[in-house]
């Protein structure tokens, strides 16, 4: 059993997309799953390295200190209560055949007087990946 590297071609992209408050701010977070390799055992898709792509939106943006590693290390973070939307999914053909790959949040840490340019909040996601193939 020896799993091979395929090629791939994205069908769809439809992000995770989670809401949670913040006070009388409410945060949108969307998390768009883009696979970077496909590996294969007897054409069926045992693995797929990815990453996420992370955007949050607020409804009241505000400026504050700008987000980076070092001041998360300093800040504290806040865990809200949030609420899954839509769970999206990548879906991928690999040989003909349908993979979809999603993810699924574990921890959202939320630093509110960090934001980032546009005015959201700073946020850091804890994430696994499922596969369906």
């Amino acid at each position: 059993m020896k799993a091979q590297l395929q090629m791939y071609e994205v069908v769809h992209v439809k992000p995770l997309i989670a809401k949670f408050s913040l006070g009388d701010e409410n945060v949108t977070l969307m998390v768009y799953l883009i696979p970077n390799v496909v590996a294969t055992d007897n054409d069926k898709v045992v693995s797929v390295v990815s990453s996420p792509l992370i955007t949050v939106v607020s409804d009241k943006p505000k400026m504050g200190e700008l987000c980076n590693q070092r001041k998360i290390m300093t800040h504290k973070a806040v865990v809200p209560n949030h609420e899954i939307v839509s769970e999206g999914g990548t879906e991928i053909m690999v040989n003909n055949k349908k993979a979809v790959i999603k993810v699924k949040i574990t921890n959202i840490n939320v630093y509110p007087d960090l934001r980032d340019s546009f005015g959201s909040p700073c946020v850091n996601v804890s994430w696994i990946q499922l596969i369906n193939a």
